[in-house]
């Protein structure tokens, strides 16, 4: 594991980052929502994760920790993950024409949101493949590593999907 904060910070970051435009239900919603209603109603969106990915957080490190005595175990949950990690980096590279549904003209709600994220499997499987076995370790170097691990990770996710959306809001005369 890195045994530098910084490296630590960088990793989450370098993580997070790429999440956050990671193709799927929530970059939609934060566009469709900064188009019809603004940079704040995208941001709002952009920073669901924050109150859905809690739980999701907590039962996999939980979990995580439970296994963590299995090396052979957690090499191949790594393993999967790389891979996994692989694949979708490959098929975010490949482009299809993006089918934006039409939403009701009310911004959404934050339950509406939070019930969106929470369908979505992006968080899970990261978490339960990749994010875990980070998080853990982390947290096993000092409680500061693991919390930097976490904060950079959100900074990312949640700093780029802002970004989505005040690019997306500063375009909407254009669009």
């Amino acid at each position: 594991m890195i045994d530098s904060i910084w490296g630590i910070f960088t990793i989450g970051l370098l993580l997070g980052a790429p999440s956050g435009i990671a193709p799927g239900p929530m970059l939609i919603l934060i566009i469709s929502e900064t188009l019809r209603h603004g940079i704040h109603a995208g941001a709002k969106v952009a920073c669901i994760p924050l109150l859905t990915d809690i739980p999701v957080v907590l039962i996999s490190g939980f979990l995580f920790t439970q296994i963590s005595n299995m090396n052979i175990l957690l090499g191949a949950i790594s393993l999967f993950g790389s891979v996994f990690l692989l694949y979708l980096g490959t098929n975010s590279i490949r482009t299809t024409n993006a089918e934006i549904t039409d939403f009701t003209p009310r911004p959404l709600l934050l339950k509406e949101l939070m019930i969106a994220n929470l369908v979505n499997p992006n968080p899970y499987l990261f978490w339960f493949t990749v994010g875990a076995p980070l998080m853990v370790r982390s947290f096993q170097q000092t409680l500061g590593s693991g919390i930097t691990f976490l904060f950079s990770f959100y900074l990312g996710l949640c700093g780029v999907k802002l970004l989505l959306a005040i690019a997306a809001g500063k375009s909407r005369n254009f669009l």
